[in-house]
């Protein structure tokens, strides 16, 4: 198709506001302009893209999906051009970081430090999520890095900064402390408010189980985070999976009790994960700078 970036900006715009003359307004372009470039499009595709609301203008079916792609095709375009000018210019420019709740405590501001004081043209665009998600959208070229749990696939290239340890915890009145020891058996009287499934540590404490030729645990409550809900898990009798790092950390500290099991004992690593080939040279710079700062010994390891 013969159809020009200029054209995609302007039919986007357009789009967004819904209104020719607004447009015009905020392209600095006359109507007659933005109408030819409608028509362009539009003879283009062989389809129309818009169609009368009122004193406005609403996408079509075909408009509404030529917009997603269109938008993506100029996001992708901006992208790699401004990348061209952040190598020119020394590494300025954006990170898009995705991070684990975990890391969000623990590494999440060591990056933010040292990208204010030796990276200060670098922006960063953080996004939550879990390491699910934040894989999935590294995928789709949404993110550009993730300061999370690593993994040992090839898929990505991992580094592993923080040492972590991912145990069985409940609220210190739970019953199951008034054994006098706990077996895997005994943890499956109770419900779980557990990660969703796609979660590696809930993919994992379910092999534990399934291994020992027992059921999984059956969940009660499922969420994508668990650390931010630790109050909920203090005040229900339901068991737990949840990182030791958590469970110390001063806004948790003395809700929750670790369930001593070693078999229920999962041992990972804290760190940064990011696409094999090229990176922009601001996220280089970005894995330079905690590349050094863990050399230096300055990296917490095991939470301390």
């Amino acid at each position: 198709m013969n159809i020009e970036f200029r054209d995609l900006r302007y039919f986007e715009a357009i789009a967004e506001i819904g209104h020719l003359g607004q447009a015009s307004e905020a392209l600095h372009r006359s109507q007659p302009a933005l109408t030819k470039c409608i028509q362009r499009l539009e003879r283009e595709l062989g389809a129309a893209l818009f169609e009368r609301k009122g004193r406005g203008l609403a996408l079509t079916a075909v408009g509404k999906e030529f917009y997603l792609r269109a938008k993506k095709i100029r996001e992708t375009n901006d992208r790699y051009l401004n990348d061209m000018k952040d190598f020119i210019a020394g590494s300025a420019g954006r990170v898009r970081i995705g991070c684990g709740p975990i890391t969000a405590d623990y590494l999440l501001p060591i990056v933010c430090a040292l990208a204010l004081r030796d990276a200060p043209n670098v922006s960063l665009d953080i996004t939550i999520g879990t390491n699910h998600e934040l894989k999935e959208a590294i995928r789709q070229e949404r993110l550009d890095m993730i300061v999370g749990v690593t993994s040992s696939d090839d898929e990505f290239v991992n580094q592993g900064f923080i040492d972590d340890t991912v145990v069985v915890a409940a609220s210190r009145n739970h019953p199951i402390f008034a054994l006098p020891s706990v077996g895997l058996k005994d943890l499956l009287r109770y419900h779980w408010i557990l990660p969703t499934p796609p979660v590696e540590s809930r993919k994992w404490l379910d092999k534990v189980f399934v291994a020992s030729k027992l059921p999984k645990p059956t969940t009660h409550i499922e969420a994508n985070t668990l650390p931010s809900i630790h109050d909920l898990i203090a005040s229900t009798e339901l068991l737990c999976f949840l990182s030791k790092l958590t469970l110390d950390h001063p806004k948790t500290r003395g809700l929750l009790k670790e369930v001593r099991l070693k078999a229920t004992t999962m041992t990972r690593k804290l760190g940064i994960t990011y696409p094999h080939g090229a990176l922009t040279p601001a996220t280089q710079r970005i894995i330079e700078l905690l590349n050094q700062h863990h050399k230096s010994g300055k990296l917490p390891l095991g939470g301390e």
